[in-house]
């Protein structure tokens, strides 16, 4: 997760003190994680806790002559074994004038509910430091789908259903995909357009970054029914957070992910903006609740051991089985800063997963909406998928109209706001 703020960087002396003094008590930023001991495939990996952390070790300083490029190798850079895995990077003159700071962590040690605690902690907040942050609620609501698209007997998911393979996106012959970033500001009335274009209570910002990628997807790889796997359902994921109330403020990996089906064959924006809350609405409230992916985890590992779930991770990851992923949260009200310094925008950044697979991550602070792609499919995949959303996302409130030309097999897009692809 990356913090944009205005004004003259601090310097790294004055962060690495700041780091230390906040983030030196927490327990989880002293842990190093240990490979597993023989027999490896029979046994899992071990936490072993530290005394404490290098502030200097953990914290960097760069100056970023592309910016997107830097939070590209950050994303994608593998974290020095016999440390707590995770690195804060200030980066100078990182966009427009502006500097910012970077966080990224192993999965396995913080999820990104665990990023927005730690970094609120650091910065400068109206709630004041160390204070409890009232959040929004997470998870599915329970909504009704639109009369025309309601089933006459509404059924639950069923779990062999859900956990079967489905369609993939194409991939050109010989192709070896390479990891690529991307990241965009996003225009907040067509956020908030597309989200009162249901009735009711209107979509959820799940709901809207799911429909606008099954758009996105069918702009950038044509027609879904030449995609292998067709006819399967295209399946997309989005986390849920399994953190009771009085457990606001735990660090971890404390999240699980719903696979749905992405309506990528609707035509309509509309029809698939529908869809998504169908799809949502059908799993029931999930605060804290079960899913498929976390029961599947949790039968594997009582079966199996850590192979099961090693096994169960690689086809959770797999393009056949689930090859979109999609992050869509708020920050905390603010206002946030740095000793001073504003913060302007949050930048998420979504993992790399397995080759033929993308993640599309939307946040919101202040109105000030960003949205990053991470892909590992097309040559220059990031930049025209991320371009495809942001044009999707009003087209959620409009009539039928001609679909966009497929992009597939063009020659790299040219460089957006938001930076040249990593």
């Amino acid at each position: 997760m990356a913090a944009l703020f205005t004004g003259v960087p601090p310097g790294a002396d004055a962060l690495r003190a700041r780091v230390g003094e906040r983030w030196g008590g927490l327990p989880r930023l002293r842990q190093v994680l240990l490979p597993p001991a023989p027999p490896a495939r029979l046994r899992g990996h071990r936490w072993l806790p530290l005394d404490r952390f290098d502030v200097r070790r953990h914290v960097a300083v760069v100056n970023a002559a592309a910016f997107t490029g830097l939070l590209g190798r950050l994303v994608t850079r593998a974290l020095p074994a016999g440390l707590p895995p995770w690195r804060l990077t200030l980066v100078r003159h990182a966009d427009r004038e502006r500097f910012a700071v970077v966080l990224t962590a192993h999965h396995a040690l913080l999820d990104g509910r665990s990023l927005e605690i730690l970094l609120s902690r650091l910065f400068d907040g109206a709630p004041g430091r160390g204070a409890r942050v009232v959040r929004r609620g997470t998870g599915v609501r329970a909504v009704g789908m639109p009369g025309a698209l309601r089933p006459e007997r509404p059924e639950r998911p069923r779990p062999l259903a859900t956990l079967g393979p489905g369609r993939a996106l194409p991939l050109p012959p010989g192709l070896r995909p390479r990891p690529d970033l991307a990241w965009t500001e996003v225009d907040a009335d067509a956020v908030r357009a597309a989200r009162r274009a249901l009735p009711g209570l209107g979509a959820t910002l799940n709901e809207v970054l799911l429909a606008a990628a099954a758009g996105a997807l069918r702009t950038v790889h044509g027609d879904p029914d030449r995609w292998p796997g067709a006819p399967r359902p295209l399946y997309g994921s989005f986390p849920v957070d399994l953190r009771a109330p009085r457990e606001d403020r735990m660090l971890g990996t404390v999240v699980s992910a719903v696979r749905v089906p992405l309506p990528v064959t609707a035509a309509d924006p509309g029809e698939r903006l529908a869809a998504c809350r169908g799809a949502l609405a059908a799993f029931g409230p999930l605060h804290g609740g079960t899913d498929t992916v976390r029961r599947a985890v949790g039968t594997a590992a009582r079966l199996g051991g850590p192979w099961a779930v090693r096994l169960l991770a690689s086809l959770s990851c797999s393009p056949g089985f689930c090859p979109v992923t999609c992050l869509a949260f708020g920050w905390p009200r603010g206002p946030w800063s740095l000793d001073g310094r504003p913060l302007e925008r949050i930048i998420p950044l979504p993992p790399v997963l397995a080759p033929g697979t993308v993640c599309l991550a939307l946040t919101d602070y202040a109105g000030a909406y960003t949205l990053t792609a991470v892909t590992r499919a097309l040559p220059g995949g990031a930049r025209r998928l991320a371009d495809a959303l942001v044009r999707e996302l009003p087209l959620l409130t409009r009539r039928p109209g001609p679909e966009p030309a497929s992009e597939l097999g063009a020659g790299p897009a040219a460089t957006g706001r938001g930076g040249s692809p990593a």
